[in-house]
């Protein structure tokens, strides 16, 4: 028993000892961690907030750009926030919506050529209704002179253009039917470009630029006759109740600009910037492949609520390219500068060998030889 105490003892006094060194040790870890600061906070992301500006919200392309800006935020995790509104809400004009992206009241938005022309004439090459014998064609053009708008528009303009969408062809809704030239005299039609309002004139109607909201009451009231806009955006406000007859088409896609003040997006991080774009790209592939099934959809929708579609005649069709050698392409081309203008000399070089109709030093039009 004495030999085991011999053992015990030694043994337990160590880890008495071992005990009270680990509890220093504590006290002074204790000590050293009340002295030192705390960690910093992490600061939360900065959210980017802008608002973007449809034509109208009922439309199939505003549609998509809501869509965007949900795939937007996601991605970002809230850091890119774009707030959907429309011409109509904001009180904004089609003819204003470049100047008020230039000056900063808006952010970002929808800028169509047709509306701007009065503005940057130049954006109307790819615009110019009754130039097209078909939407592909329209596109080759559109594609052959994208780059020189996106530079103008970024030069003159300070804008950042950052993707397209695309609108169904264009179509006549009218309360009367229009099988012949006679039946287009006098006509009070809506248009929505100076150079639609050409094409009617060549038609022998009168053009009246009416806002797009505003057209359903202008025929329910007798202040219009008639009404061009593609079929699906005509469905979406009921036009069908105010008109009878859809006639057309005049083949042509507007391609309506999605841009951004230029300082609102120098203020994006170049990862939130190609975010926006990579997306807003991938729209745009998604517009162009809906946009042709809108076409007929819109008409079908038309006639089944009791719409008749009246094709163009070859009688109007031929007035349609008269009108476009007598008085839009010169017209255009007066607006843009003339001749020797920057635009003039970009359309005779990359639009007119696709369409064969070429402006003259004159500054009249003629179909290029072979054409």
């Amino acid at each position: 028993m004495k030999a085991l105490r011999k053992f015990v003892i030694p043994i337990l006094l160590g880890m008495f000892l071992l005990i009270l060194a680990a509890c220093g040790g504590d006290d002074g870890d204790t000590t050293t961690a009340a002295t030192q600061p705390p960690a910093a906070a992490t600061q939360p992301p900065t959210v980017y907030s802008f608002q973007f500006a449809c034509i109208n919200r009922t439309l199939n392309p505003c549609k998509l750009i809501m869509k965007l800006a949900d795939t937007l935020r996601a991605r970002t995790n809230g850091q890119l926030d774009i707030q959907i509104s429309s011409f109509p809400e904001l009180g904004l004009a089609g003819p204003d919506t470049l100047r008020v992206l230039q000056d900063g009241t808006l952010d970002f938005g929808e800028i169509y050529g047709g509306y701007v022309g009065g503005d940057f004439p130049a954006i109307e090459m790819a615009e110019l209704l009754g130039l097209y014998e078909s939407s592909a064609m329209q596109e080759e053009v559109f594609n052959a002179v994208r780059e020189d708008e996106i530079r103008m528009i970024r030069e003159q303009f300070g804008a950042e253009v950052i993707s397209y969408i695309y609108y169904p062809d264009q179509f006549i809704f009218s309360k009367t039917p229009l099988r012949t030239l006679e039946d287009f005299d006098g006509l009070k039609i809506r248009t929505h470009s100076t150079a639609l309002g050409d094409l009617a004139a060549g038609l022998g109607a009168s053009g009246q630029f009416v806002a797009f909201s505003e057209v359903y009451t202008a025929l329910e009231r007798g202040v219009l006759d008639a009404g061009v806009t593609g079929s699906t955006p005509a469905y979406s406000q009921k036009w069908y109740e105010v008109s009878k007859y859809i006639i057309g088409p005049l083949t042509s896609h507007p391609h309506v600009m999605v841009a951004m003040n230029q300082a609102r997006w120098d203020e994006l991080p170049t990862n939130l910037q190609q975010i926006l774009k990579e997306e807003a790209a991938k729209t745009q592939a998604e517009n162009l492949r809906l946009v042709n099934g809108w076409d007929q959809e819109g008409v079908d929708l038309a006639v089944a609520e009791g719409m008749e579609h009246i094709p163009f005649t070859p009688e109007i069709k031929k007035a349609i390219k008269e009108a476009v050698l007598d008085r839009i392409v010169p017209n255009w081309a007066t607006r843009a500068g003339g001749y020797d203008s920057e635009a003039v000399k970009i359309y005779n070089a990359k639009v007119a060998p696709i369409v064969g109709v070429k402006i003259n030093p004159d500054g009249s039009a003629s179909t290029l030889p072979g054409r």
